[in-house]
């Protein structure tokens, strides 16, 4: 009985210890992503003085001279308690850029929201299956990138963000 009862509390040793590993392993692989996100909100902290934010999601998309678009999109509240749609610009060593353009708002209220995008979607491609919907930019025009299911496809479709017009770029991703 002695010998049994050893055998389970090194077992439950044992499996404490893997539990700790794997969760120092999580820790340690998420790590960039959590300073970059940190980054982010700094940024739109010190230049738009947020005071809240929710959905924070990075947004990366390929632009036509060979370098990637990198944002991290977040909804916030202004310093007047309006709601406004952010993009933080981010280079390619994972760093918010500094300048002018570095971060860049929108008041929710002068754009479309994401339930309008989801309506017009709808009714221009009533077979979509939308799989998820994210501000993002797009050859410089802030948008709203849907990336959906339309019969065999996936395909990523952008609306502007201040009136919701079509960008003319709808991309189909291959089957694979």
């Amino acid at each position: 009985m002695k010998r049994k009862k050893k055998w389970i509390w090194i077992s439950l040793l044992i499996l404490v210890l893997i539990l700790f590993g794997l969760q120092r392993f999580y820790v340690y692989i998420t790590q960039d992503q959590r300073n970059e996100e940190a980054l982010a909100i700094q940024a739109a902290q010190e230049q738009l003085g947020i005071t809240s934010y929710e959905d924070l999601r990075k947004y990366v998309w390929g632009q036509k001279e060979g370098e990637d678009n990198i944002y991290w999109t977040m909804m916030a509240k202004n310093k007047d308690n309006q709601d406004i749609a952010v993009w933080v610009k981010f280079d390619a060593t994972n760093k918010p850029v500094t300048g002018s353009n570095a971060v860049h708002s929108e008041l929710l209220q002068n754009g479309l929201s994401e339930a309008q995008v989801r309506n017009r979607f709808s009714s221009e491609v009533p077979g979509g299956e939308i799989k998820r919907i994210m501000p993002g930019v797009v050859n410089g025009v802030y948008v709203w990138q849907v990336y959906y299911k339309d019969d065999t496809h996936n395909y990523y479709r952008f609306y502007r963000f201040s009136n919701g017009e079509q960008v003319d770029l709808v991309y189909t991703i291959p089957n694979s």
